[in-house]
């Protein structure tokens, strides 16, 4: 039986590997541009971000679940409680304008999870991480992601078919789509046959 700090070693480096792979993978093949055909004008630099406001991270504390993590200082209700008074303290010590993250922010806890129960539990190539960080964190990712969405709408930078991080352009939406296109293509008797990415 294998000790659980020498498991933990083993799911951390495997992890670790696995990113490793990943990056040399992403930097042999890069992504195509992800808008097609590419902007007629060049966007405007977004080499800052816009500072976020009081009432911003008001309603973001407000709309988080009650769950935290072990690398939260305080539980989440208590934070809603306070966080009147706390909003104003997070916005403060916010900087998105350093375009960078204090060192505890970028912390998670790492917790493997089998991607199957039906999967052998020895092999680890089985589990995927499941990253789960601190709710501060979690606040800041989203003023940084609504103030890259705000961007990419603004300029007309989103693929007009792309089917997520868009408001009104679910799976749902997607597969409404995908559906009314073969309808309208066995309509007019065209052959029609799904493709794989």
């Amino acid at each position: 039986m294998v000790s659980l700090s020498v498991l933990a070693s083993q799911f951390a480096t495997f992890f670790k590997e696995k990113i490793s792979q990943l990056r040399l993978t992403l930097s042999a093949n890069p992504p195509r541009a992800p808008h097609y055909p590419s902007p007629l004008v060049p966007p405007p630099d977004f080499s800052i971000l816009p500072p976020a406001t009081e009432d911003e991270i008001l309603k973001l504390i407000l709309d988080r679940h009650n769950k935290q993590c072990g690398l939260d200082a305080l539980p989440t209700s208590l934070l809603k409680h306070c966080s009147c008074v706390l909003a104003r303290i997070i916005t403060r010590n916010l900087s998105l304008a350093a375009g960078e993250s204090p060192p505890q922010l970028k912390q998670s806890i790492i917790t493997p999870l089998l991607k199957k129960p039906s999967l052998d539990k020895e092999n680890l190539s089985n589990y995927r991480p499941i990253s789960n960080r601190s709710t501060i964190s979690k606040i800041v990712e989203r003023v940084v992601q609504s103030r890259l969405t705000d961007h990419l709408v603004r300029n007309q930078l989103l693929n007009p078919l792309q089917s997520a991080y868009q408001k009104s352009h679910s799976t749902k939406t997607l597969l409404l789509f995908i559906h009314d296109h073969l309808i309208n293509a066995i309509g007019r008797q065209q052959v029609t046959l799904p493709l794989s990415a």
